[in-house]
């Protein structure tokens, strides 16, 4: 499993899921910047208007608002894009509509506010232009100053090594930009009767969303994590398969509800006091709640989506691990609430380290399958615990295409992990097993994939996962 939380002790709050709050924190940051650019301004415009005083010349009020405003987005603008950058590094994605597509496969809050706070981000930029200054009412020079100022961004980030060029936030920027020009040339127009071109895009992008997001709530089953976000470029490989076991048209699905915010509380709260220790603090991510004892050193972290955990006991971290009987560690389980399915194989995996898995085991109506690892210490007690066994309830029977289709899309490279094979140049990548085997969906479902055991020359051999459903 290995899905360890990360937070920081010491600024727990941006260490949180509460995405948007770190937004705000950084905004907060960039407004002094705003209000120093915006003061920097105010020099030439006030000698402008005492020239326009001399002259007897109107000043124009409300070009010189926009400029100030603009100026102080700019520094904004600058600061989020550019210096709170601190990691060095120089990447490139360059395939369009990727953030958009793993937004949509973990259908997960922080990658969509990846994807619309890129585009919220350029509004002003668009909003602003067009009041300032009178060539940006046309379309094609607002298009150009919104492209050309993500791209100037994106290219500094990547030759200053402080981010990645992304061909997805050219894009989303320049969306943003021209919703934004839209919105402003829409008000401007309005009296005149010609407001309703420029109101298309906004429509049309309030109908894109409306269409995603009601689609999903419409969709039976939800979206798998694990499907690919693009096709990677691998025509440079041979691929080299081994006989592959051929699986039946059909597989089952299965269902497990998914942990709330609320329950997942309340799973917390009711482990903790079986195990008789506290968690004073609680971090909430996307997908995750953290429960901390920073005093003590007792840690439970907590998946909503499949209902998996992790568990750390205090002071035993960084005990020496033994072997220890079955038995007695279903006893110590127990004492944590956790009830093991009889028939569930029971493994020493070494350094204390133990599992019991159950492979689709039935308990009446239902199945437990999953494994579950902990990591018996040399004082008596475990020290830690993993799991990801869950109790699901079969659902229906769907078709599944063949081996060979999931072969031919993985030869395409519509596969996690493609993008490293094409970095690396692997010229040649033997496939040697194919499983069936399930993964939780963004509902609550477990859908069947194929897990292809493969092998690049001059690399280990692991699994990529490609969906099975048709």
């Amino acid at each position: 499993m290995a899905k360890k939380a990360i937070y920081n002790e010491e600024k727990g709050e941006e260490a949180m899921h509460d995405f948007l709050q770190l937004v705000v924190r950084m905004l907060q940051y960039g407004v002094w910047r705003a209000l120093a650019a915006m003061a920097v301004c105010l020099l030439p415009l006030g000698a402008a208007y005492v020239f326009c005083r001399k002259k007897g010349r109107v000043f124009p009020w409300g070009k010189a608002v926009a400029f100030v405003m603009l100026a102080g987005y700019g520094a904004v603008l600058l600061y989020v894009t550019l210096l709170r950058q601190v990691g060095l590094s120089r990447q490139a994605n360059l395939y369009l509509f990727r953030a958009w597509r793993e937004a949509w496969n973990t259908f997960s809050l922080q990658n969509w506010l990846n994807v619309l706070l890129n585009i919220a981000l350029f509004i002003p930029l668009g909003a602003l232009l067009p009041l300032m200054a009178g060539p940006f009412r046309k379309w094609h020079a607002a298009l150009a100053a919104g492209f050309g100022t993500t791209l100037a961004i994106e290219s500094a980030q990547y030759m200053l090594g402080r981010g990645m060029f992304d061909v997805d936030d050219l894009f989303t920027n320049t969306l943003g930009a021209m919703l934004g020009w839209c919105a402003v040339m829409t008000a401007v127009k309005w009296r005149e009767g010609k407001w309703r071109a420029y109101a298309a895009l906004p429509a049309a992008f309030c109908l894109l969303l409306g269409g995603i997001f009601g689609g999903y709530q419409l969709k039976e089953y939800g979206n798998l994590p694990e499907a690919p976000a693009f096709a990677a470029r691998l025509g440079q490989v041979e691929w080299e398969v081994a006989p592959l076991e051929e699986w039946p048209e059909t597989a089952p699905t299965y269902w497990a509800e998914p942990f709330t915010k609320e329950s997942c509380e309340l799973f917390g709260a009711a482990f903790a006091q079986r195990a008789g220790i506290t968690f004073p603090d609680a971090y909430y991510y996307d997908d995750l709640t953290v429960f901390a004892n920073h005093a003590t050193g007792d840690f439970l972290d907590v998946w909503y989506h499949d209902r998996s955990y992790e568990f750390t006991a205090s002071g035993r971290f960084d005990l020496p691990g033994t072997e220890g009987e079955e038995t007695r560690l279903r006893e110590l389980l127990a004492g944590y609430g956790i009830e093991l399915p009889a028939g569930a194989v029971f493994a020493y995996e070494g350094n204390g380290w133990h599992s019991f898995t159950a492979d689709f085991l039935p308990q009446g109506e239902q199945v437990v399958n999953g494994t579950l690892r902990c990591r018996y210490m040399e004082d008596g007690c475990i020290g830690e615990i993993e799991s990801d066994l869950v109790t699901m309830t079969p659902y229906k029977e769907e078709a599944v295409i063949s081996v060979e289709k999931a072969l031919e899309e993985l030869k395409r490279g519509n596969f996690q992990g493609g993008e490293m094979f094409a970095m690396n140049r692997v010229r040649r990548v033997a496939v040697l097993d194919c499983q069936l085997v399930y993964r939780t969906d963004t509902k609550g479902f477990y859908q069947p994939l194929y897990a292809f055991l493969v092998q690049p020359e001059g690399m280990g051999e692991g699994r990529v996962f490609l969906p099975a459903m048709k």
